[in-house]
């Protein structure tokens, strides 16, 4: 089960670490920034592929920095990340 449940899993990611289904196949850099916070935040909805992806996107201020500039892309120059580090940290709401 582990072979299949890897096999999804990397589907996901895929989809996940580009953000949009147009783009089905994301690089292992990014498969591999994402694949913690997946197990981490959104194990549950292992293999629903858009519900991982809703629940990233809806996870920003939890994601790891990685991961965070996989399904925002572009955002990094703008403080996206740092913002959702103020928001972990309690810094603000």
């Amino acid at each position: 089960m582990l072979p299949k449940l890897a096999r999804v899993l990397t589907i996901a990611l895929a989809v996940a670490a580009i953000g949009t289904s147009a783009f089905a196949q994301g690089t292992m850099q990014q498969q591999n920034a994402c694949r913690p916070d997946v197990f981490r935040l959104c194990g549950s909805r292992i293999p629903n592929v858009e519900a991982i992806v809703a629940c990233l996107r809806d996870n920003a201020a939890s994601l790891s920095e990685p991961c965070h500039e996989v399904i925002f892309p572009g955002t990094a120059d703008q403080g996206s990340y740092e913002q959702a580090a103020r928001v972990r940290a309690g810094e603000i709401r």
